[in-house]
């Protein structure tokens, strides 16, 4: 696709996503887990390409939809791998007292930085103000002086000019691959309480299951055939979202 139509094509589709959902971020707006939620549900409406809008949002299901088969409970779950999410959710803690410390030190210039986490970086609670010291020396060493500092936590430092002071943790691999037995695994845990979301909404439930987006912690689909295995659950409807790829299947 030529540069200017993807351009093209990204806004309509943003303009779309908010024409869905713009109205509900007003409503969770500062909770960042919902607003994920709401987005996703979102991208799964534009994607599905029925007659479905958003009927209210709710807990235990997450929202209710609007349907041509009436009004359906839809429940949202994220599949990662929870000992690579845990490892980005301490770095990120790291990375936002780093950026807090070289916000406060005039001597830095403004500046955005991405990096990597090393994939081997783990420390204890005991460690974290020893590591934040080392993260921060490490970056005003890279900023002012263009100087690497070998350390067992961040590599691949990348500066751009800014209006402000910022870092981002940058992606460096793709996540482990999605199997089956990590799909079944991801409906067991919520079926246990499909008794309950039938309970709360009276109606049928969906479930979207959604994977596949720029973190380390998040698995991709590394062969579509593999999603073609039966599923036994009482789920009405199953779908799995490949967040950005954009794409929707069907699991059942």
């Amino acid at each position: 696709m030529e540069h200017n139509k993807l351009i093209d094509w990204m806004n309509e589709s943003e303009k779309k996503l908010f024409a869905i959902i713009g109205k509900y971020l007003d409503e969770v707006k500062g909770n960042n887990k919902k607003t994920t939620e709401i987005c996703h549900i979102g991208k799964f409406i534009m994607l599905l390409n029925e007659s479905v809008s958003i009927f209210r949002l709710s807990e235990s299901p997450d929202c209710l939809l609007n349907t041509n088969q009436g009004i359906i409970g839809l429940e949202h779950q994220i599949i990662v791998n929870k000992s690579l999410r845990e490892q980005e959710g301490c770095f990120e803690t790291i990375i936002r007292s780093v950026e807090q410390n070289l916000l406060a030190d005039s001597s830095i210039p403004n500046f955005f930085a991405n990096c990597d986490i090393l994939p081997t970086a783990n420390y204890s609670l005991s460690e974290k103000s020893e590591v934040i010291k080392t993260v921060t020396n490490v970056f005003k060493e890279y900023i002012i002086y263009d100087r690497n500092i070998p350390n067992p936590y961040v590599e691949n430092i990348r500066l751009q000019k800014y209006s402000s002071k910022g870092i981002s943790i940058r992606s460096n691999s793709f996540g482990p691959p999605l199997s089956p037995s990590i799909i079944k695994q991801a409906i067991l845990k919520k079926e246990e309480k499909l008794e309950q979301y039938i309970r709360n909404c009276n109606s049928p439930i969906w479930l979207l299951l959604v994977t596949g987006n720029l973190k380390n912690s998040s698995y991709y689909i590394e062969d579509t055939q593999l999603l073609s295995f039966f599923i036994h659950s009482k789920f009405d409807k199953i779908y799995l979202l490949e967040d950005f790829k954009g794409k929707l299947y069907r699991l059942k």
